[in-house]
Formats: structure tokens, C-alpha cells, sequence
């Protein structure tokens, strides 16, 4: 009852709309604890995503501490956002409370680092759809939109969307047990320098970076883009992650 109390209270204070308590208002635990490389750009992306959440009329709670997953209090809780998270940051408890809150119908949506996180949990990656495995510098790509009709892709102007951002590689190529909605040109970038990572195959071939897929009676939206900073002003970026939180909201198909 204590953690239930905290999380009201949270989204009372933290709330980012001007009415809170709305019956209508979509509740967001936006995740950003790390406990491997730590991106520079999580305020900025916090800032980011409560402006989404006000536009919408969205509560929003940005926290870093793992006790927040727990069956009580995400009661309190639409959508889970994990927001450049990095390595395991969920004990066995806290990991469990997530699994039952997608699976029984909430949604969780990962932005960027969401596949370097929790590696070793099959049930993660199995939901989340492949593991991290390398990058090249940051540097312009081609990305084909394979999906225009999906929301958090259907106001692009084009199927091409050229951006400047860090392109993740996978262990796996998850198109078969995913719905693709953005891919890569590998033709498009140095996909092979692995200065970084001197031990990944980066070159995939087929190479997904964005997709989606429900998990029982839950929805799980995940995003490789959001490296750069530059991307937290970019309305068309704004908008993707938008529609990724509307889509594992179940509020549009």
C-alpha cells in the first residue's frame, strides 16, 4: 500500500498536464535507471517526452528506482517506458511485476538502448525482440518506413527517412516474430566499423531498427532511434515516439 501511495502521489506532483486526475488521461512510467553506459541525452529526453505527455493531457512519472515495479503500483500504470535504459535494472520481483503488467495488458515501449538492457532475461528479450550487439560512429542512414499506416510512422512524408543518429546492430534478426515498421539501408552508412565493438558482426542484410509486437493481451513498441540530441527537437522524431506510446496504449490500431 506504501509503493501504491508513492506512485499516486507522483503522478499528482510530477504530472504533466494541467488537469490530473483525468479520467481520460493516459498514465506513463517513464523508465531511464542504467546500470551500464549511461546516455548524456536522458534529461533531454525526459524534457521531450513531458512535452508529449502535455500536448496530450498524459501523466508522466520519470523515475529511476526499480521499486516503482511492483503489482501495486503498476496498477497505477498504462504504459511503462523504458527511456535509455542499459544492463539489468530489475531484481527477480520487480521483473516479474512487468511480465504480468504486459502480459495482462499494459504496454511497454523502449526507446534506443531499450535492447541493451536486461540480456540475460529471456522473457524481456523475447518481448522486446533481439539483443544489442554493436554500433559505428554516429552518421547520416537511409531508413525505409515499411509501414505507413502504423502511428508511430503514418505522418512521415515519405517511405525514405534519411537522420543522423547511432544505428544499433542485433544478435538476431527479429522480422518473424515482429512487425516491422523502419529498417536500415546498410548500403546507406559504415555499417562494418566496429571500432567500438571489435567482436560484433554488425552487417546484418535485413536490418530492422524499429517494430512492434503484442505480448499476450499487452503491446510492446520498440525504437532503436534516439541516440542524438538533435532528434528531442525534430517534430517528426517527437511524433514517432508519440505514436509508439498511443500504439502500446492500445488508444489506435
Amino acid at each position: 500500500m506504501k509503493q501504491l501511495f508513492l506512485i499516486l502521489i507522483s503522478f499528482i506532483v510530477g504530472s504533466c498536464i494541467t488537469k490530473p486526475g483525468a479520467n481520460d488521461s493516459l498514465r506513463l512510467l517513464v523508465f531511464t535507471k542504467t546500470n551500464d553506459y549511461r546516455h548524456e541525452v536522458i534529461p533531454l529526453s525526459i524534457d521531450a517526452m513531458r512535452d508529449i505527455c502535455k500536448n496530450n493531457g498524459w501523466l508522466m512519472t520519470p523515475t529511476e528506482d526499480s521499486l516503482m515495479f511492483s503489482a501495486n503500483a503498476l496498477e497505477a500504470v498504462d504504459v511503462v517506458v523504458f527511456m535509455h535504459t542499459s544492463g539489468d535494472v530489475l531484481g527477480e520481483a520487480e521483473r516479474e511485476a512487468l511480465k504480468n503488467f504486459v502480459e495482462r495488458g499494459g504496454g511497454l515501449v523502449t526507446i534506443h538502448s531499450g535492447t541493451a538492457t536486461q540480456n540475460s532475461w529471456s522473457w524481456y528479450v523475447n518481448a522486446v525482440g533481439a539483443i544489442f550487439t554493436g554500433h559505428p560512429p554516429v552518421q547520416p542512414g537511409k531508413l525505409f518506413i515499411e509501414d505507413r499506416t502504423h502511428p508511430a510512422t503514418s505522418f512521415l512524408p515519405d517511405s525514405v527517412w534519411i537522420l543522423e543518429d547511432e544505428w544499433y546492430s542485433f544478435d538476431r534478426n527479429p522480422r518473424n516474430n515482429v512487425h516491422v515498421l523502419i529498417s536500415i539501408d546498410e548500403t546507406s552508412y559504415d555499417v562494418d566499423d566496429n571500432r567500438w565493438f571489435p567482436d560484433a558482426q554488425q552487417r546484418m542484410g535485413d536490418h530492422p531498427l524499429v517494430w512492434c509486437q503484442e505480448v499476450k493481451q499487452g503491446r510492446v513498441f520498440q525504437t532503436a532511434l534516439g541516440h542524438e540530441p538533435a532528434l528531442y527537437a525534430n517534430p517528426l522524431f517527437l511524433k514517432h515516439l508519440e505514436g509508439g506510446v498511443k500504439w502500446a496504449a492500445n488508444l489506435v490500431d
